[in-house]
């Protein structure tokens, strides 16, 4: 959360080589996506980064990274693109999520997982300042935050799943599969359509009313 850490850059090429290498790769899937872990843990930056991590941080580190190496299994259906419809109010270009294949009612998108992290008050503080000054006045805009009502408290939304943003005709439902929060299709979903989810229905102020998604601007509203 501390914006002045200094962050080692990772060559483009370095992290295709692991994922072209996987992809080739014949064998089993979690077989596969471990080895492309244990070499990306190899790269020098990425060395660098988790040269302090405890074996614990360490672990929970290439869990991480393993949920975004299973996206480019050849089994998969999904893929992380760019979008620019909250770039107006934002003011920075956003992440989607775009189905590669045809997705019926009923399927769970396993390799779409996610998971909850505590946020201290002092980092939802700093997240809510950083909203503030944005054009959007002060409206949560950092769509990884999710608010727990069982806990009273904000979380930190962690993996490809954060990448999920909101529709108010969202096409997929959050779904609890053992230790992740992944997502279940309830309508179709053509190739390339943008998988959504439904955050609330005050996550974007009373009523949605500042809602940026594809169906409120559809219908002549929201922000």
């Amino acid at each position: 959360m501390d914006p002045s850490r200094f962050v080692p850059k990772v060559r483009v090429e370095e992290l295709m080589t692991i994922v072209r290498r996987m992809i080739q790769t014949k064998g089993q899937p979690h077989i596969v996506i471990r080895e492309a872990v244990t070499q990306l843990l190899y790269i020098s930056a990425v060395r660098w980064y988790t040269k302090s991590f405890t074996q614990k941080q360490l672990n929970a580190f290439a869990t991480h990274a393993s949920r975004y190496f299973e996206l480019y299994l050849p089994t998969g259906s999904i893929e992380i693109a760019h979008t620019q419809r909250y770039t107006h109010r934002t003011g920075k270009s956003e992440l989607c999520i775009l189905a590669t294949r045809p997705l019926a009612p009923g399927t769970v998108i396993t390799e779409l997982k996610g998971s909850m992290a505590d946020l201290t008050e002092q980092e939802d503080q700093e997240l809510k300042s950083a909203d503030r000054r944005q054009p959007s006045g002060g409206i949560r805009r950092d769509f990884s935050v999710i608010h727990s009502k069982q806990l009273k408290k904000n979380h930190l939304f962690l993996g490809p799943a954060r990448f999920v943003n909101h529709d108010c005709d969202n096409n997929c439902e959050l779904f609890r599969e053992g230790r992740y929060i992944t997502f279940r299709v309830i309508r179709p979903i053509a190739v390339g359509e943008e998988v959504t989810a439904h955050y609330g229905d005050a996550y974007f102020g009373r009523g949605n009313r500042h809602c940026l998604c594809e169906t409120c601007e559809r219908n002549g509203v929201g922000g």
